[in-house]
Protein backbone atom coordinates (compact mmCIF):
# COMPACT_ATOMS: atom_id res chain seq x y z
CA UNK A 1 0.00 0.00 0.00
CA UNK A 2 1.01 3.31 -1.28
CA UNK A 3 2.20 6.08 1.93
CA UNK A 4 -0.51 9.07 1.74
CA UNK A 5 1.64 12.61 0.54
CA UNK A 6 1.84 14.23 3.92
CA UNK A 7 3.53 11.03 5.15
CA UNK A 8 6.07 11.07 2.72
CA UNK A 9 6.84 14.61 3.13
CA UNK A 10 6.96 13.72 7.17
CA UNK A 11 9.14 11.23 6.48
CA UNK A 12 11.68 13.28 4.76
CA UNK A 13 11.46 15.90 7.15
CA UNK A 14 12.52 13.39 9.86
CA UNK A 15 15.14 12.55 7.62
CA UNK A 16 16.39 15.69 7.17
CA UNK A 17 16.01 16.19 11.30
CA UNK A 18 17.79 12.82 12.02
CA UNK A 19 20.63 14.25 10.16
CA UNK A 20 21.03 17.20 11.55
CA UNK A 21 19.95 19.03 9.05
CA UNK A 22 17.39 20.72 10.44
CA UNK A 23 18.40 21.62 14.83
CA UNK A 24 16.15 22.42 17.54
CA UNK A 25 15.23 25.87 17.16
CA UNK A 26 15.30 26.37 13.11
CA UNK A 27 12.43 27.26 11.61
CA UNK A 28 10.47 24.83 9.01
CA UNK A 29 9.60 25.77 5.61
CA UNK A 30 5.75 27.77 6.07
CA UNK A 31 2.85 26.06 4.90
CA UNK A 32 3.04 28.07 1.83
CA UNK A 33 6.44 27.11 0.92
CA UNK A 34 6.71 23.77 1.32
CA UNK A 35 2.85 23.45 -0.32
CA UNK A 36 4.16 25.15 -3.44
CA UNK A 37 7.78 23.76 -3.52
CA UNK A 38 5.95 19.95 -3.51
CA UNK A 39 2.52 20.97 -5.80
CA UNK A 40 0.84 19.83 -2.92
CA UNK A 41 -1.88 21.38 -1.17
CA UNK A 42 -1.07 23.46 2.12
CA UNK A 43 -3.78 20.70 3.86
CA UNK A 44 -1.48 18.34 2.93
CA UNK A 45 1.29 20.17 4.56
CA UNK A 46 -0.80 20.78 8.00
CA UNK A 47 -1.48 16.97 7.83
CA UNK A 48 2.33 16.46 7.78
CA UNK A 49 3.50 19.09 10.23
CA UNK A 50 0.23 17.71 12.83
CA UNK A 51 2.39 14.46 12.14
CA UNK A 52 5.55 15.28 12.97
CA UNK A 53 3.97 17.08 15.71
CA UNK A 54 2.51 14.08 17.11
CA UNK A 55 5.57 11.89 17.02
CA UNK A 56 7.25 15.45 18.88
CA UNK A 57 9.72 16.01 16.20
CA UNK A 58 8.92 19.53 15.74
CA UNK A 59 6.96 22.07 17.89
CA UNK A 60 3.86 24.50 17.20
CA UNK A 61 5.23 28.04 18.26
CA UNK A 62 1.85 30.37 18.17
CA UNK A 63 2.31 33.65 16.35
CA UNK A 64 5.85 32.97 15.05
CA UNK A 65 5.44 33.51 11.22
Amino acid sequence: MTQPIYQKLANNLQQQINQGNLSPGDKLPSVRRLSSEHKVSPGTVLNCYSLLEQMELIEARPQSG
